[in-house]
């Protein structure tokens, strides 16, 4: 029940935070995952992931999940592409925005799905770009394992609040590849 709630609260946390550091005028940054309408899970299937999925920053563009849980290391595949309109798809996706988005995506889902090991995302821009971001990445870049967060708020702070340098670091050790 504790991991539960430690769970909940991270994800209450980083939805306010991250939340806020988008610009409201871009609908990649209006949506905000509620921490009470996650079902953490450690069941194998999509329906769940797919649910906390399309609650997080990008859903709109959420173009399909996959949840390979029949060979360890198990995965979640996110792929986002354009809807309608691949020019607002483009703007929507700039570099800041984009690893933002994706560590805090990482992060819910990772630590939603409790047997989830890696979460594989694919971005179709006119140059598609992918990262697979790790559990492990993620224990080490905060420094707790996140199915064992205590003090969110306080990892928050030391890694996040007002600087972008510590994502850019992040980054730096895991960059986002562009697919040729």
């Amino acid at each position: 029940m504790k991991k539960i709630y430690a769970s909940l609260t991270l994800c209450t946390l980083l939805t306010c935070l991250s939340g806020c550091a988008y610009a409201p005028h871009n609908n990649l940054s209006a949506e905000r995952v509620s921490a009470s309408s996650i079902q953490h899970t450690s069941s194998k299937h999509e329906a769940s992931v797919e649910e906390i999925t399309n609650k997080l920053p990008g859903h709109v563009y959420l173009k399909g999940i996959a949840f390979q849980d029949t060979q360890k290391p198990y995965y979640l595949a996110i792929n986002y592409a354009a809807i309608n309109n691949q020019h607002t798809f483009e703007k929507s996706w700039t570099s800041v925005k984009t690893k933002r988005i994706l560590l805090h995506n990482a992060t819910i889902l990772l630590s939603a799905v409790q047997n989830a090991d890696s979460v594989h995302f694919t971005i179709n821009t006119t140059v598609p770009q992918t990262i697979t971001i790790t559990r492990k990445e993620l224990t080490d870049f905060y420094g707790i394992d996140l199915r064992n967060y205590n003090d969110v708020k306080q990892v928050w702070k030391e890694k996040f609040e007002g600087q972008q340098e510590k994502i850019e670091e992040f980054y730096d050790a895991h960059p986002i590849t562009e697919m040729q």
